[in-house]
């Protein structure tokens, strides 16, 4: 089965792998992505971190090559390997010279069908895992937002930190990790992802050499559709020996494939994402109450969520966050300007259109669109979407998300006295 869009294609194999590709042959590069649909969200809680100690452990060999052959053999054709788990999904990727991605696919089939998950490694690799933990729990801002996101989607297998917790990978056998590989990465829930200079008939021929030929008959992936989280409003906190106050909110929005998440996009960088925002250029230029603000959707299958985070002296902490208050209301009254409007869509499309120059940044958002959708991006329908909201359109959006009855909030300070919630849902 073929889905056809110009130069990209989704392609479905007999067993259920798919193979996204980009082609582009004004380049001398290919990117290559294995997206497996193993994330927090098909983690039971008592392997809660699995998918992501999985993506370590594959590197530390495979029955065919060890973990030195496994980097050494890339670095030798001057290629990179790297990996990265999300909420969602785990995806393994190289990026080449075309003329080495046979060397690469072979490479990264290994890892996928061939970890060996050998027990010394399993203990080396969990004591790197856990310093991993530790180092998040040493970064402020990480804590604020892992606090927040667990308070968020509590309930909800979104609640759980993709590194997991030390408790469950002290848990963590070979075994375990081999049960879970072996329910997870199968050709029904894996999409393969190429953009560069390659042919449909060459990269059809390397996944049948190296993936298509090499899956069981008949296994199938498991797992059911992700539900939405309940939403609620509450407060979270968390006393730290540190100079600043982190705060963070999160309120309810659209899930990653809505039809609004476009408006929620432009809505963004009008309001919380660029230097020109309105958010910047309020708490911090002319208030000069922080040096970080931002916010941003985050999005996944049937939950969203609109984040705005900042830092700043935990004297200031009620006046950036009434601050924040102020332009979210001055939103919601007035909406946009026309010139935001136009400003805001020159930068999302400019964005997705130099995304297209990148091989990488090609493979991973067709790979991310069909590994969440099961589905070819359609770039062209993305920016003919951006061209058509309407200032009504952003202002609906943000009318939605903003709801102060569902946000939750986290303050992560010296003395985390101040409930950041109550302060912002004070009307002036």
């Amino acid at each position: 089965m073929c889905y056809n869009n110009n130069m990209q294609k989704l392609i479905e194999f007999e067993s259920g792998l798919k193979l996204v590709l980009v082609q582009n042959t004004a380049v001398r590069s290919i990117a290559m992505g294995v997206f497996v649909g193993a994330g927090v969200v098909k983690e039971a809680p008592d392997v809660a971190g699995i998918s992501h100690f999985i993506e370590h452990m594959v590197f530390k060999g495979t029955k065919n090559r060890s973990n030195f052959d496994i980097v050494n053999e890339i670095d030798s054709i001057g290629a990179q390997i790297n990996a990265y788990t999300s909420k969602s999904y785990t995806c393994f990727y190289t990026v080449s010279l075309d003329s080495n991605v046979d060397k690469c696919a072979d490479v990264l089939a290994d890892m996928y069908f061939n970890p060996l998950f050998d027990g010394g490694d399993l203990e080396k690799e969990r004591r790197v895992v856990i310093e991993e933990i530790n180092e998040s729990e040493d970064s402020p801002d990480d804590v604020c937002m892992e606090l927040l996101l667990t308070d968020f989607f509590r309930g909800n297998p979104l609640e759980k930190p993709i590194l997991g917790y030390k408790k469950t990978l002290e848990s963590m056998t070979s075994q375990t990790l081999r049960d879970y590989h072996k329910k997870h990465y199968v050709a029904e829930n894996t999409v393969i992802s190429i953009a560069g200079n390659i042919t449909e008939k060459s990269a059809i021929e390397l996944l049948k050499k190296h993936f298509e030929s090499k899956f069981e008959a008949a296994k199938r992936g498991e797992g059911s559709a992700l539900e939405g989280a309940a939403a609620h409003n509450t407060f979270v906190k968390k006393s730290k020996r540190i100079e600043q106050a982190h705060v963070a909110f999160a309120f309810p929005s659209f899930a990653y494939d809505d039809g609004r998440a476009v408006a929620v996009q432009l809505m963004s960088v009008i309001f919380s994402m660029e230097m020109s925002s309105r958010l910047f250029q309020s708490v911090r230029e002319k208030l000069g109450l922080c040096y970080t603000i931002v916010g941003y959707p985050s999005s996944y299958q049937n939950n969203g969520a609109y984040i705005v985070y900042t830092s700043t002296s935990p004297a200031n902490v009620e006046k950036a966050v009434r601050a924040i208050r102020r332009e979210i209301d001055l939103l919601l009254e007035s909406g946009i300007t026309d010139d935001e409007l136009n400003k805001g869509k020159e930068q999302l499309k400019t964005s997705l259109v130099l995304g297209q120059e990148s091989t990488s940044a090609m493979m991973r958002t067709f790979g991310t669109h069909a590994i969440q959708t099961g589905r070819l991006y359609d770039f062209d329908a993305r920016i003919d979407a951006i061209d058509k909201t309407s200032k009504e359109d952003i202002l609906s959006a943000a009318r939605q998300v903003f709801d102060f009855d569902r946000v939750c909030g986290c303050l992560v300070s010296p003395s985390a006295n101040k409930n950041v919630v109550e302060i912002l849902k004070r009307e002036e």
